[in-house]
């Protein structure tokens, strides 16, 4: 054949032996551009829809990790920061869009797959910081997957008890070495949507990822390590550029506690009071 999308879905098995490969070489420049030749990333889409769809038949406890999902995910992921031309234009990403769309509010509710759920969230954000502002209404898919990207990324991190250090949750923690690069990179590219599309800020708010963001800061006295508060303070950054009632929001959570790790995000706070 001349393209690797016209490989039978029943072929699929054979598929998952390929994508380690698949992945690596969708790394590299000239092999990356090979694949594209032969619609590499409609296999790779073909791939994810077909096995959701043999996923969404089975049982929670039957439906085990398949990392063979999260390669597929990972090749996607090369293709989309490396070849942002191809994203917008090759119709396989708006198939994989919806598809990212529907899958992810059942992702947010199975902690047994976290990892998939967290490549999904990446490869949805970086696939919509690509697109271009909405002249009208936004689309109903792209607000379902923000949505759930929110709910999913609030859920990695926690208070605890006291006022020590802000904790991994207790459904990440199995999977945190595995997620947490993905979650950071997710929050990243979420600051870069929050500049392109003003109404993901309203989301933010509706969805209460910033107020508990902050209130987590707030009584917290240090984050994990020093990559997640960069990160954090990036999205918060951009949140405040945006929308001045969330300035005002965290100005007053400053003001009123000095303690926590908020007070300690020196952009932020220098932000807030050139506003």
């Amino acid at each position: 054949n001349n393209s690797l999308s016209d490989v039978d879905s029943r072929l699929h098995p054979l598929c998952r032996y390929l994508l380690p490969a698949l992945c690596h070489l969708s790394a590299e420049e000239g092999p990356r551009q090979v694949l594209l030749t032969l619609d590499a990333p409609a296999l790779l889409v073909d791939f994810l829809l077909q096995t959701w769809t043999s996923l969404k038949r089975r049982s929670d406890r039957a439906s085990s990790r398949d990392p063979s999902r999260e390669t597929a995910c990972s090749a996607l992921l090369n293709f989309t920061v490396t070849e942002p031309e191809t994203v917008r234009k090759d119709p396989c990403y708006r198939a994989l869009e919806v598809h990212l769309s529907e899958a992810l509010p059942v992702l947010v509710n199975k902690p047994h797959l976290l990892v998939l759920g967290a490549n999904y969230v990446t490869l949805g954000l970086m696939i919509g910081r690509l697109k271009s502002p909405p002249l009208g209404s936004v689309e109903a898919d792209q607000k379902r997957f923000f949505t759930a990207a929110l709910r999913f990324l609030r859920g990695a991190l926690e208070s605890g008890s006291g006022s020590g250090v802000v904790q991994v949750s207790v459904n990440w923690k199995d999977s945190w070495d595995e997620a947490a690069e993905l979650w950071r990179l997710s929050l990243q590219v979420l600051g870069g949507c929050v500049r392109t599309w003003p109404w993901v800020v309203g989301l933010i708010r509706e969805e209460g990822w910033l107020q508990h963001t902050v209130s987590m800061l707030a009584r917290c006295s240090a984050l994990p390590d020093q990559n997640t508060q960069v990160v954090l303070e990036e999205v918060l950054c951009a949140v405040v550029e945006r929308c001045s009632v969330c300035q005002q929001e965290i100005s007053d959570v400053m003001r009123r506690d000095q303690g926590g790790a908020l007070s300690r995000m020196r952009s932020l706070k220098e932000l807030v009071r050139l506003k």
